[in-house]
């Protein structure tokens, strides 16, 4: 489907940027409206028609929105299947991590090497963290990662992301941990 406007093109790529294309993500419809400069009756009729096209979908009466799969899929994005599932941070109870498992590793492995360069941690934590992360790395590389392994030392590094201060990373990490036992 073609944007017969081109300002509501900008405006759902700005609304993938501000959600980092994550359907379950909520931002204000004004806001997202406010870095493309527009006032509040324009951002609010410009995600009523994002709205109408299945592109984004009211999350909140306030005006809270999000980006819909089919929105991603307007702006030639794929999305992506650890985030949009519900329940994307799963290993598994199998005794060998299983595909999904491994996407959940891949992405949490993401978050927490994205988190360190924000949080800057002592040399002794981040030497710990690293070698965490070097052992889910190296047991990855197995024909058949151990799905038991991997759960404990995403422990550990809940542990040592808990004590840094990220809160929301150590949220994902106690569900990923929690998951399938």
């Amino acid at each position: 489907m073609n944007f017969d406007n081109p300002e509501a093109r900008a405006y759902l790529f700005e609304l993938y940027t501000v959600t980092q294309g994550d359907p379950k993500a909520q931002v204000s419809m004004y806001d997202v409206g406010a870095t493309l400069g527009l006032e509040k009756t324009d951002a609010g009729a410009m995600a009523e028609d994002l709205f109408i096209r299945g592109f984004a979908e009211l999350k909140t009466l306030s005006g809270g929105i999000g980006i819909t799969v089919q929105g991603l899929e307007e702006l030639d994005v794929q999305p992506d299947p650890v985030i949009c599932n519900d329940d994307s941070l799963v290993l598994g109870k199998s005794t060998v991590l299983e595909n999904k498992g491994q996407k959940a590793v891949e992405k949490i492995l993401q978050d927490i090497k994205a988190s360190l360069v924000q949080t800057s941690p002592t040399y002794e934590k981040l030497e710990e963290i690293v070698m965490d992360i070097k052992t889910i790395e190296i047991q990855m590389l197995s024909p058949r990662p151990k799905t038991a392994v991997i759960r404990e030392v995403l422990r550990s590094l809940h542990k040592s992301i808990s004590a840094s201060g990220t809160e929301d990373l150590a949220v994902k990490l106690m569900a990923i941990t929690d998951s399938g036992v």
